[in-house]
Formats: structure tokens, sequence, C-alpha cells
């Protein structure tokens, strides 16, 4: 049996590595006229609210997966979270989201980086490899992401997926501080209270 390894510094902080919120879904300006519509046909008993439903899901769907395949980061990104998490009509399937993830983050797309970072470090559809891991979230990071700042600080410190380096893990959870991230001030505590390897 795999023994799956602790992160010491996030004992107690209110984010959890594995927790990460699936990114807003950003539909298009006629999905939302359909949606809008499809709310008031249900609504007027012109047609059965779940029938409304799923016509709903079957173009929102559709739409969100032409833009995808035509290249579109932000709906690749999207289209990864919507089955990463079974939002939007899609099944969920780990495995599909991270190739969109995938995509995404080799666009340049910081939350894309960051997502697929996220299923690296966890196995999530797709094998652990925290070497990876590290480098997207560290690319996530670089583009100012605070969440990718703290979570590379992280990585740095605990030695996951490189050699600890606590120098370089302070600056990461600097970043991420500055920028408001509440847990990242928590573990430069902890990190300054605590004694080189502990």
């Amino acid at each position: 049996m795999r023994r799956v390894r602790t992160w010491k510094l996030f004992t107690g902080l209110s984010t959890g590595f594995c927790a990460h919120e699936p990114p807003r879904l950003l539909l298009p300006a006629r999905v939302g006229v359909v949606v809008l519509a499809g709310v008031l046909a249900a609504g007027s008993g012109l047609i059965p609210a779940a029938a409304a439903q799923e016509t709903l899901a079957a173009g929102m769907q559709a739409d969100l997966q032409a833009r995808a395949d035509s290249g579109d980061s932000w709906a690749q990104l999207n289209l990864g979270a919507a089955l990463d998490h079974g939002l939007a009509g899609f099944a969920r399937d780990p495995v599909r989201a991270v190739s969109w993830y995938r995509r995404a983050a080799a666009a340049g797309l910081a939350e894309a980086q960051f997502n697929l970072a996220h299923c690296l470090a966890t196995g999530s559809g797709t094998a652990r490899d925290d070497t990876e891991a590290l480098s997207w979230m560290l690319k996530a990071a670089e583009q100012g992401l605070s969440s990718a700042q703290f979570l590379a600080g992280v990585m740095l410190a605990e030695g996951i997926g490189t050699r600890a380096d606590r120098a370089r893990a302070q600056v990461w959870l600097q970043r991420a501080a500055d920028g408001g991230n509440p847990d990242a001030a928590a573990a430069l505590g902890r990190m300054r209270t605590r004694p080189v390897g502990d």
C-alpha cells in the first residue's frame, strides 16, 4: 500500500491542496440568451422544465466543446473544469479533464496550469508526478496567480517535486501573502517558528 505524503505546512490551514475550486464557467453571450429563453419557457409552462434543462445543457455542451476544439484556451479550461467536476451537464471524466487542462496550460493560461498541477500532484485523471506538478505550479505562480504562488511555496518548503528549499518557498509564500492569501501568511508564520529540518 502506497503511503500518501502529508504536508506539514497545511496543518490547520483553511485551504486544502485537494480542495481546489473549479473555475467559473464562462459562457458566451448567445448561450446566456439561450439560458434565459429556457428559463422563461420552462417557467411559462410552454415546455416541461426538465426538457428545457436538457435542451439547454445539450446546447451549452456543444458550444463549449466547439470552442475548445477550435483552440479557445478559456473554453479548454472551462471544458476541463466541467469534466473534472461533472458540471454543465457533462459526466465527470478526470482523464479527459486533464487532457483539456493540458491544452490550455500549454497555451499559457495560468488557471489551467494551476489545475493541471493540482491533478498531477494528486493523481486525479493522470499518474501522480510531483516534479511535473511543481513545474506547472511555478509557471502559474510566475503569472501572479496567488493560489499557485501559495502552493508553489508549500511544495518547495516540503520538498514535493524537488529538494526542500525554504528560501525559495518563503519568496513564493511572501508573494502570495502580499496578494492577500491568508493561508500563505499562516504558512510563513509556521515556517518562521519551525526549526529547519522539522
